[in-house]
């Protein structure tokens, strides 16, 4: 017990530690990106001299980078994440709006590319041929190489809903995972004897194939889920869907440097969180 409690202390640790790094990360690259601090109100006629040095002495607070980082864990300790440079608002508003909608879409897109994989890679357990091997894996090739970017467009193209072209980019990776997983299963000595007794499909899958996998399985769906999020930033960006992912380009447009570090946080969080529940369930499952 004592050792499970620290072995759970430790992912958080590293969660936190993960999460802290790939901020600092982020910030730097908007930091040191050319053009950083140029501010084209400056040119504004409207202003007058006192807001012009005001926004200037503005950029001069945030020009370093360990001190401005500093600031800002202070403050995400007491709940205050700070505001928007673009947009002028509370950037947990922001991510309150936003993140039900890539969440949505995400779950949406796991589901059905779970059902697909599950589906495709049954048949082929079943009704193994030649051509169904080749012409499922030709297809899982091709889709596995084209970026999120690619399938984005072509979902614009056709008006498919944004968690479709999520499953598109998580569904190859799927596949060949549980192809792969249920051919070794299915491999195992005891359920070749099952099955030369005669016992029914349905009862080896259920009752052997399934048991025997289980702990990948929980170990694939938490994998699965941060393959989904990630792809879901650019699939929003370029899809034009209200959600994180559509947020984070336009703060990269506008370097809008607070807003960039909270949802490079989050992005980070959620994929970490859920590798590290992936891997407590498969050690659970074992």
């Amino acid at each position: 017990m004592r050792a499970r409690i620290q072995g759970i202390v430790g992912r958080l640790l590293m969660l936190a530690a993960v999460c802290i790094l790939g901020g600092l990360l982020s910030a730097s690259l908007v930091r040191f990106s050319p053009g950083y601090g140029a501010d084209e109100r400056e040119l504004d006629p409207r202003f007058s001299q006192a807001s012009v040095e005001a926004i200037r002495n503005s950029h001069r607070l945030n020009a370093g980078l360990l001190s401005y980082y500093g600031r800002y864990l202070a403050g995400a300790v007491h709940g205050d994440f700070g505001s928007s440079e673009w947009l002028q608002r509370p950037i947990s508003s922001l991510i309150k709006e936003r993140f039900p909608v890539t969440a949505k879409s995400v779950l949406l897109g796991v589901l059905l590319a779970w059902f697909v994989a599950l589906a495709v890679s049954l048949a082929g357990v079943f009704f193994r041929g030649f051509y169904f091997d080749i012409s499922t894996t030709l297809a899982s090739g091709v889709l596995i190489a084209l970026p999120a970017a690619v399938v984005a467009i072509f979902s614009v193209y056709l008006r498919a809903p944004v968690f479709v072209a999520i499953a598109v980019v998580t569904f190859p990776k799927l596949f060949r995972y549980l192809r792969n997983l249920l051919n070794h299963a299915y491999s195992q000595p005891y359920i070749l004897a099952a099955r030369a007794r005669g016992i029914s499909r349905a009862k080896i899958l259920f009752h052997h194939v399934l048991p025997l996998a289980s702990p990948a399985l929980f170990a694939l769906l938490g994998v699965s889920l941060a393959v989904a999020f990630g792809a879901a930033i650019p699939i929003e960006a370029l899809c034009d869907s209200p959600g994180v992912g559509q947020l984070a380009w336009q703060a990269a447009l506008n370097r809008d440097l607070p807003l960039i570090m909270n949802l490079t946080l989050l992005v980070t969080l959620i994929t970490v969180a859920a590798n590290m529940l992936a891997n407590i369930a498969h050690e659970g499952a074992l």
